[in-house]
């Protein structure tokens, strides 16, 4: 769009310079109805300049305004995945722990059996030892 406003300037100013001067060539007026002519038409020209200024410029302004949405809401949306990542590595964390914990409840439930059995096995192994000592 841009592209094309500009063209249509550049074609509207040249447009005028050219009517312009082709009215100051060709019109039998006096110098002083020439120069107002003159005036008017610089006027319109600039009246005109102003518009298109005005026109373009809230354009530009509207699409600068669109573009930093644009720019909040992915801004937004990576905040968001981001604390949604960080909440699930934590989730995990948590997870892991709590096997750890469980683990580690086995570990020692099954250190303790295995220390009752060499208990008991030594316990075994002395009755024989002290059976054939009495012998």
């Amino acid at each position: 769009m841009a592209e094309n406003g500009k063209g249509e300037f550049w074609a509207f100013v040249a447009g005028t310079l050219a009517g312009g001067i082709f009215a100051l060539l060709y019109a039998p007026a006096k110098g002083e109805e020439t120069r107002e002519k003159v005036r008017a038409t610089t006027e319109d020209i600039y009246g005109r300049g102003e518009e298109f200024y005005t026109h373009f410029r809230a354009e530009a302004e509207k699409l600068i305004a669109e573009g930093k949405k644009m720019v909040d809401e992915v801004s937004t949306t990576g905040k968001e995945k981001y604390e949604e990542m960080i909440q699930k590595l934590d989730e995990t964390r948590e997870k892991l722990e709590q096997a750890r914990d469980k683990g580690m409840g086995k570990v020692e439930e099954i250190i303790e059996k295995v220390e009752e059995i060499k208990e008991k096995t030594e316990k075994k192994a002395k009755k024989p030892a002290a059976k054939s000592a009495k012998k």
